[in-house]
């Protein structure tokens, strides 16, 4: 058996189990398992990168950790420190994606699918943002701020796979998009229409997000190695 093996196991049990315990209602049990999430899947991630690691990716499972405890709890401040961590979390994302983006040579067959999938990404952003929020307690420009950097985290991802859809790309789609799916009934359930399917949503697809993440990496690793030994 591979030695990151029993760390993917167990966090595809811990997921089964938080989700099943969401579905019992058993919410005490999804405050405690779902802590465990961040760092199984990071222990995955550390083994198979044969334990290197950039900063850059180790404060993405830093505040993606704290972010998750931050909305286990339920403390007054607990949604804004939520917020600021995945607004840290996305930040890094970007400049990951942004490195990728960088790499790219776009040409004029590229424009119109990259202009529909801002048109797509900035409609939908406007969509959710405009509804009435009565129940937030803090400043509305914080989360069109954290509104903002997502969307600009799934345009980049999004052109990257229209660009080169390979693995890495695919892998970064569907993690990005998870998170946005994630985040938006985070929102809705939290601040404007309070509903258990909202909440199970949230939960669902934010714990299975973190393998798309850390398999994005893994991926990228790869691909930046390959691209050191060609340059050598």
């Amino acid at each position: 058996m591979n030695l990151n093996r029993p760390s993917l196991i167990l966090y595809f049990t811990a997921c089964i189990f938080v989700v099943l315990f969401k579905v019992l209602e058993y919410d005490l049990c999804v405050l405690y398992l779902k802590s465990t999430i961040v760092p199984l899947v990071f222990i995955y991630y550390l083994i198979t990168n044969e334990y290197k690691i950039t900063w850059t990716k180790a404060l993405v499972f830093l505040f993606c950790f704290i972010g998750d405890i931050f909305n286990l709890l339920n403390f007054d401040v607990s949604p804004l420190g939520a917020l600021f961590s995945f607004l840290i979390v996305n930040t890094l994302l970007l400049k990951l994606t942004y490195q990728d983006f960088r790499r790219l040579k776009f040409n004029k067959t590229d424009i119109l699918p990259i202009f529909l999938t801002f048109f797509f990404i900035a409609i939908i952003s406007i969509s959710i943002l405009s509804l009435k929020f009565e129940k937030m307690k803090f400043d509305l420009s914080l989360y069109i701020l954290y509104g903002i950097i997502l969307s600009l985290l799934n345009f980049v991802s999004i052109t990257n796979y229209i660009k080169k859809p390979n693995l890495t790309f695919l892998n970064l789609v569907v993690m990005c998009i998870s998170f946005m799916l994630a985040d938006v009934f985070f929102l809705i359930n939290k601040f404007y229409l309070s509903l258990y399917a909202f909440s199970f949503i949230h939960i669902f697809v934010q714990v299975f997000s973190y393998f798309f993440m850390v398999t994005y990496f893994i991926e990228n690793d790869k691909y930046l190695q390959k691209n050191k030994y060609e340059n050598v």
